[in-house]
This record gives C-alpha cells, sequence and structure tokens, in this order.
C-alpha cells in the first residue's frame, strides 16, 4: 500500500479496503511468515484458506462501512434512519390506507350531473359485530360524476388517520359523512350510497426512506424561529401549505402605517416589552376535503390541529392567528393539436392530470407560469402543439386575508403568454372537471 492510499474513515468519507488488496496483503504477509517460496498458486490449500478468509474480510469491511453511514442523516437507511430520527424527536410517520371505493346514485334527477368533489368524505358505519367502534373517514383522490345514465362509479380513496386502522376490507359499510355532506353538496332526493369495492391496504407500512429522510433534513435545530414554527404546521395533516407573517420579526407591509415613515426620523416600530402580548399571523392553505374547523371526530379540522401544535412551541404571551388562505381556482383555454391516430378525449384527459399535478403542487404565493403550463400539456403523449392557450383564475374562494394583490370579484382571462401572478396568500388549485376549463382538440 502507498502513502497516498488510506482505508477506513478519511477526510472523504469511508474508504473500503478492497478484496483484491485483502487478498494481496494477505499474501505478503505470508510470504513474509512461510517463506518467498510458499506455495500459493491457485489450487494450493493455503491460496485457498486465504481466499476464504478474504472474503470474510470483505463483508467485514462493508459493514463497517454501512456502520459508520448509519450515523448520518443523508446516508442512514431503514432501522438506522429510524434511530437518527428519535434523536430529532421526529418518528416515522405510518402511511395511509389506500383503496378504490363504488359509488352508487339512487333517485337521479334527469339531465343533472352530480359530482363529488376531490376530498370528498366517507366513513365506516357501525354494524352487528362492532356497534361501539370509531367510525373510520376516508378521502377520495379524485372527483366523480354520477349521472342518471351512469349511476355507478369507481374512485380511489385514502385513510384520513394514519396506521392499520384505515385498512379495512369489503365487508364493512359506507355512508357519506353526514356533517361533510350537508355543507358541501346538494344532491336533492338522489342518495349517493358508497362502499368499499377494492380492500384498503398499506397503513401498515412506514414511509419510505427518501420521504422520512426529507423531513428529517429539514427539521429546524432552533426552538423559536419562523422556520421552526412553519416545519411543525406543515407536519399537521390535512395541511397543504403555510406561511408565517410576523410583523415584528420582518417587514410587515399590511399596516396601513407601513409606507409613511420617513426613515432617519422616525421609529419604524417600537421595541416589545418583555410579556407584553405578542400576535403574528400563520396562513394555512389545505388540502381537498379537509374541514377547516372540527365539527365531528370523523374528520379532524385543520384550524384547530396547528393551534394545538404551535401551543406547544410558541413562548409565553405569544399568540398566533390561524387564517385560512385564498384558494384561487385555476383554468385555461388552448387549442391542442394532436397527431393523426390519437384519441383527442384520451390526449385531453392526460393534459388536465399532467396541468393538474403541476399546479397544485404550487405553493402559497406562487404564481401560474405559462412555460409550465405549455411544458406540462406537451408531455402528453400525441400532442403536437398548444395554440391560444390563455389562463383563467376565479375570484379567491375564503378572502379571509390580505397581504397585497389578491384579486375579488369575478372570473379573469389572460392575455396569451402572460403568467397568473399570485398574492403571498393566495394558493393556485385546478380542477379537471372546473368550468374554467375549455379545450378544443383538433386533429393534424
Amino acid at each position: 500500500m502507498t502513502s497516498e492510499e488510506r482505508f477506513g474513515v478519511t477526510e472523504d468519507g469511508f474508504v473500503v479496503k478492497g478484496i483484491d488488496r485483502i487478498v494481496a496483503d494477505q499474501q505478503a504477509r505470508a510470504r513474509a511468515m512461510f517463506g518467498e517460496d510458499v506455495d500459493l498458486t491457485s489450487g494450493s490449500a493455503l491460496r485457498k484458506v486465504l481466499d476464504a478468509a478474504a472474503v470474510d474480510t470483505h463483508e467485514l469491511w462493508r459493514a463497517l462501512e454501512a456502520q459508520y453511514y448509519a450515523g448520518f442523516v443523508t446516508t442512514a437507511q431503514g432501522p438506522s434512519l429510524d434511530l437518527l430520527g428519535r434523536d430529532l424527536g421526529l418518528p416515522r410517520r405510518a402511511l395511509r390506507a389506500h383503496g378504490t371505493i363504488g359509488l352508487t346514485l339512487t333517485r337521479p334527477e334527469p339531465d343533472r350531473r352530480y359530482v363529488l368533489p376531490e376530498g370528498t368524505v366517507v366513513e365506516t358505519v357501525p354494524d352487528e359485530t362492532a356497534p361501539d367502534a370509531t367510525a373510520l373517514a376516508f378521502r377520495t383522490t379524485r372527483a366523480v360524476t354520477l349521472t342518471a345514465t351512469g349511476t355507478t362509479a369507481s374512485v380511489e380513496a385514502e385513510a384520513v388517520v394514519r396506521g392499520p386502522d384505515g385498512d379495512i376490507g369489503t365487508t364493512r359499510r359506507l355512508r357519506l359523512e353526514p356533517a361533510w355532506t350537508r355543507h358541501n353538496l346538494n344532491l336533492g332526493t338522489a342518495e349517493v350510497t358508497p362502499f368499499v369495492q377494492n380492500a384498503f391496504e398499506g397503513g401498515d407500512l412506514g414511509e419510505p426512506d427518501g420521504d422520512y429522510r426529507a423531513r428529517l433534513l429539514g427539521v429546524p435545530r432552533t426552538v423559536w424561529t419562523q422556520e421552526a414554527l412553519l416545519a411543525q404546521v406543515l407536519d399537521v395533516d390535512g395541511v397543504r401549505d403555510a406561511a408565517v407573517f410576523d410583523p415584528l420579526g420582518g417587514v410587515e407591509a399590511t399596516r396601513r402605517a407601513y409606507g409613511t415613515f420617513r426613515y432617519g426620523t422616525r421609529t419604524f416600530t417600537r421595541p416589545r416589552q418583555t410579556g407584553s402580548p405578542y400576535f403574528f399571523d400563520i396562513v394555512v392553505a389545505t388540502e381537498p376535503g379537509w374541514p377547516w374547523t372540527s365539527e365531528n371526530d370523523a374528520v379532524p379540522g385543520v384550524y384547530d390541529q396547528v393551534l394545538e401544535a404551535v401551543a406547544q412551541w410558541r413562548p409565553v404571551s405569544v399568540f398566533p392567528t390561524v387564517l385560512a388562505a385564498n384558494q384561487v381556482d385555476i383554468g385555461m383555454r388552448a387549442t391542442l393539436v394532436v397527431e393523426a391516430g390519437h384519441n383527442a378525449q384520451a390526449a385531453e384527459g392526460a393534459i388536465l392530470d399532467a396541468v393538474r399535478g403541476s399546479v397544485n403542487r404550487l405553493r402559497l404565493g406562487n404564481g401560474v407560469l405559462y412555460s409550465d403550463i405549455v411544458l406540462s400539456a406537451r408531455t402528453a403523449a400525441g400532442v403536437v402543439d398548444v395554440q391560444n392557450l390563455r389562463l383563467r383564475r376565479f375570484a379567491p374562494a375564503f378572502g379571509q386575508t390580505y397581504y397585497g394583490g389578491a384579486t375579488y370579484g369575478g372570473a379573469q382571462e389572460l392575455s396569451a403568454g402572460e403568467n397568473l401572478v399570485l398574492a403571498p396568500d393566495e394558493i393556485a388549485r385546478f380542477s379537471v372537471d372546473s368550468s374554467l376549463v375549455d379545450i378544443q382538440v383538433v386533429g393534424t
């Protein structure tokens, strides 16, 4: 081994000694012990013993390498990553059970479409075998449309609560959650009966190492900062995104006095006295189907969960104001050119799914870029060109917060090539069945 060759823990990490180097070192020691004329050919007994020992030694080196990298979040795997997460106070989360729910429409009105949006909440019904069992809630992951001619449909769904409790079989009875249905649907005389079509599975599994590692790397190493608080809020079930607006921790542009101060002659703000109340805002965007306030035990409200999470972190006399983000429905009008031989409806559906995934991944205040929509549309098979694309937006769904730039009123259609800009308290949402979507498909 030359002076430059180093094995084990080095400045560049852990370097494993290769099996060729192990064999060479063992043969050198054998010659030093038994003489230069010792038989080390491939057929000799000593050579076979040394080769067998070299394999075991190489496995030991590999085990040492795994043990070394198991001490870092970026490289640890499996149980080693669990131990690091336990040290940080962030255990691995269980997954939500996934399955398929069937829907049956009865007593429909003619010429009426019944749309069950993404996030429709269904719950289990107690039966004779478990009359006192707690109701389990599930959320659909796609929108479903039922009509008098199409009274049945299937949709994927996931359990609201993480863990194995969500693993239910096809024998469990379901119903639309009454409180959610009362506030979000208008079925009239019609009834929608859900049932478990395919059993729910996967709740007994833990989140993958990649997802768990990303959460651990994002854990702030501070006690009370905006980043530490935001990490706790984002970890709450039902939260799509959140933002902290701290008037003393940063410039707050919503106050009336902002912009009227003459810097250098007047103080921008007075220092906070110890023990005096201090307020800040947390703007929270929810996932579809999650209620804002707790109306029952089946689906906990996001507002109550965020308050509970923040209460364990906030210092004395520091109080948060939790506000719902302004949800902006996004649409589009465009003409798609599709190659001959491709199904027009399939191409349109693939494009809408791609745009839906792109828009619904955006965070608070992130606008919708024209180029991103074009790129998402061009990823669909058979699409040759996207012409006359114009983005559309509807008025914010809530209007509870205002941090500058929010637009209220009717729908807007932007010019071709124009990006859709959102305010810091607005978040974009795209639905494939939205009335704001107007797509024409033409062939080449």
